[in-house]
């Protein structure tokens, strides 16, 4: 493994490198290697993925489980999707994701605001950034287009029209008291300019003191007596909508959130700080090099003799040093995990994985949601 920037890991100094510093790397499928870096001054144990994605690995990101409520080890998460390798994914509450999140051209939700990293389908190619997620629906019979606030996070307010998708469960459960459209499916998400489209069909609009069904569609829903439940009961079944979300970025149908930005085009942009969540601690992060790879990395801590973890600004010398011209900050602590065919190949600060919300993981060949 070719270490850029120095080869310090971007800790301590160059010297540590030799008797004290081990590094063993293994090939684990065409194009993906472990790594594994020991430093034992320190100490800290690093565990570095590195794939390239011209070869017959895809990168991918996914929730535990099909709907909200989502929770699940890293392992059952990797065996779930047969992913060849996976890490833990944004923070959560055990239930959701923390940021916005999209897997195979669907949109989980909106979110908090925070970064996000995304490769684009053909993977050649990755954004790293805060984007505005816009989510849209157009009547396609008159092109009229109204703004949908939030999907899959609160109940609407006055002037507003909120969605509702069956992925968001029993967390996004649709509230009572209002009116709401129906749309159901009609086609397969589609790439569009700085975003992706999917047509659907009205199947039914109306108010009610109970929620209305998903049934498999969205729901477009707003609070009674205003413009915007008019302009959803106006809907007659069978009207041809298109609903659309947002980035600005192209040919983007996975997204994963994180905080903070640790590396920016080749740069580290994190600052220090000396809150408990910026002091040295397990990490889990993502990148993408120069040269077209992907990263994922594990840095152990909270185990005084194994390892000691990293500080957000240690975190992002190591991966710049390790070739990232951007990465961003994922879920650590107890959470930060690494799972490599089928097996846990760092040692988790809680003693035991933990039970997260979403992961990015490493897939045999296509992707199968993208077909």
């Amino acid at each position: 493994m070719t270490l850029v920037g120095g080869g310090s890991l971007g800790v301590g100094d160059a010297r540590e490198r030799g008797k004290k510093t081990v590094i063993k790397t293994r090939k684990i499928a065409p194009g993906v290697t472990l790594t594994r870096i020991a430093q034992k001054k320190i100490p800290r144990r690093t565990f570095v993925l590195r794939m390239d994605p011209s070869k017959a690995a895809t990168l991918d990101v996914t929730l535990a489980d099909d709907r909200l409520p989502s929770s699940a080890p890293v392992s059952g998460i990797a065996r779930r999707v047969n992913a060849i390798a996976a890490v833990n994914g944004d923070f959560g509450s055990h239930v959701r994701p923390t940021h916005a999140f999209a897997q195979d051209g669907e949109l989980v939700q909106t979110g908090a605001d925070g970064a996000l990293f995304a490769v684009r389908t053909d993977e050649q190619g990755a954004y790293l950034g805060t984007p505005r997620i816009a989510v849209s629906v157009t009547n396609r019979s008159n092109d009229q287009t109204w703004r949908i606030r939030d999907l899959n996070r609160n109940a609407p307010v006055l002037g507003d029209i909120v969605a509702f998708s069956p992925v968001g469960g029993t967390v996004a459960a649709p509230p009572a008291y209002m009116c709401s459209a129906r749309v159901l499916p009609a086609g397969p998400p589609t790439p569009v300019n700085g975003g992706v489209a999917r047509d659907f069909m009205v199947d039914t609009a109306r108010c009610s003191e109970e929620p209305m069904q998903r049934n498999g569609g969205v729901l477009l829903t707003a609070p009674p007596a205003t413009d915007e439940a008019t302009m959803l009961l106006a809907l007659s079944p069978g009207t041809p909508m298109e609903l659309r979300w947002t980035s600005g970025w192209d040919d983007v149908f996975d997204m994963v959130g994180g905080i903070p930005m640790l590396v920016r085009d080749g740069k580290v942009v994190v600052q220090p700080c000396s809150s408990s969540f910026c002091r040295r601690n397990p990490r889990t992060a993502i990148g993408w090099t120069g040269a077209g790879e992907i990263l994922l990395v594990v840095i152990d801590g909270r185990q005084r003799r194994w390892s000691v973890g990293a500080s957000l600004v240690e975190m992002a010398r190591v991966m710049r040093n390790l070739g990232a011209v951007q990465a961003l900050n994922l879920d650590g602590g107890g959470s930060s995990t690494m799972v490599v065919e089928g097996e846990v190949v760092n040692r988790p600060s809680d003693g035991h994985e933990r039970r997260i919300t979403n992961a990015v993981v490493i897939l045999p060949g296509s992707d199968p949601g993208e077909g």
